[in-house]
Formats: structure tokens, C-alpha cells, sequence
């Protein structure tokens, strides 16, 4: 562990972050409630869709009841879009881009966000602005080959790729070689056809079966 801040440490012990948001509130209730059930701790909620704001709050409300879990919002590109989900109890922000006034905004609040980022520059900015924990995206175009050379002159900063991990040990253990904090997976656990079937138990198995490969990848 590079940065053992409480927000690393939660992040490290996850594994990997789900990554999910359906128009439907119940969907979206059901997402959260199967993921949790399937050994989840950290999740994030994208802000994708005019439905996103509205969800929230019942999400929070949830996963109150759920001990030990974290629940942020993701696809954040603005402060008052942060300001929004924070003020609705959104425990780190995620954005796909690396936006300096979004992290100054995080900074002052004392709020984790997890910036996206596609250059080392990039990450060092984030990291200069409070980022514990860069997002590499699209992480199928940036490659576990690109995570060397950040550690390699930014050796505080953790990462978490997010876009085209694959739920396979080969595509997952690729990353955790090369020392990546979590991985964070949306269509491939949350698969559409599955959620719009309401078959949470399949979900439920994919889950399972990723944190499964995780936990293996990470004994002695």
C-alpha cells in the first residue's frame, strides 16, 4: 500500500469498485442491495441520466442500513455537480476527467475524489490537488503496461483502471501484478439484458466470482 489513508485502506480492502446507475429507482435499489450481498464495500453510482439526482437520496437511505459499505457518485465533471451529490451524502466523487476546479473543490470539503486521468501529467496534477486515488480511463486503450511509469516518479499515488477490465483472473490479475489499489467494473457486472430480466442472482454470481478472483490474487 503506497498511501495508507482511511479512504485507500477502504479501497484496498474492496478490491474492486462496481460501477452501476439505472433510470428505474428500483433497479437501482436492487443493483445496490445484490452487490452488497455479494461482498461488496465500495461502489459508486454514476450520474448518468436525468433519473441520477432523484435515485440518490433512496440509495443513501439503503445503504445507511448497510454496515461497512461506502457509496459515492461517479461521471462528476463539475463542483456544483459534487456540491449536489455531497450535500445528499455521496462519500467520494469519481470523474472521468481530471478537472482542477472539481479538485479543488474536493480538497477544501476534506471529500476523496478519484479523478480520470490518461497521462502522468495528469496524475501528478490530480495528486497535487489532493487525489489519493487516480483513475486510469479508458483502461483498455492505457494498458496495465502504463502503471510502472506512474509508480515509477509518482510513487505515492494510487490507481484503479476503469473501463474494459474484463471479470476474468487473467484480465484482473494483469492489473494487481503490476500494483493497482482496486479495479472498477460496470457493464461487465451489471449486465444489461441481466438487470433489465431481473436476474440478480446471475449478477449476484458474477460478483461473487470477481471478488473471489481478488481475494485469491491477493494470499501470500
Amino acid at each position: 500500500m503506497r498511501n495508507p489513508t482511511p479512504f485507500i485502506k477502504k479501497m484496498y480492502a474492496a478490491g474492486v469498485m462496481p460501477i452501476f446507475f439505472h433510470p428505474d429507482e428500483k433497479k437501482c435499489l436492487q443493483c445496490l442491495e445484490t452487490a452488497y450481498e455479494a461482498g461488496v464495500r465500495v461502489i459508486e453510482m454514476v450520474n448518468r441520466g436525468k433519473e441520477a439526482v432523484g435515485n440518490f437520496p433512496a440509495l443513501r437511505k439503503l445503504a445507511d442500513q448497510m454496515p461497512g459499505l461506502m457509496l459515492g457518485a461517479g461521471t462528476i465533471y463539475h463542483p456544483t455537480e459534487a456540491e449536489e451529490y455531497h450535500n445528499m451524502g455521496a462519500e467520494f466523487i469519481v470523474a472521468p476527467v481530471m478537472n482542477p476546479k472539481l479538485g479543488e473543490y474536493c480538497q477544501k470539503m476534506e471529500l476523496p475524489w478519484v479523478p480520470g486521468c490518461g497521462s502522468i501529467t495528469e496524475i501528478f496534477l490530480a495528486q497535487e490537488l489532493g487525489a489519493e486515488l487516480a483513475k486510469l480511463y479508458p483502461a483498455n486503450v492505457l494498458t496495465p503496461g502504463f502503471v510502472p511509469p506512474v509508480h515509477a516518479v509518482l510513487p505515492k499515488i494510487e490507481i484503479i483502471p476503469t473501463g474494459g477490465v474484463e471479470p476474468t483472473r487473467e484480465s484482473i490479475k494483469s492489473w494487481f501484478d503490476v500494483g493497482v489499489c482496486a479495479v472498477g467494473m460496470g457493464s461487465q457486472l451489471f449486465r444489461k439484458d441481466l438487470v433489465a430480466d431481473g436476474n440478480f442472482k446471475e449478477i449476484k454470481n458474477n460478483i461473487e466470482h470477481v471478488i473471489s478472483i481478488i481475494n485469491d490474487l491477493k494470499l501470500p
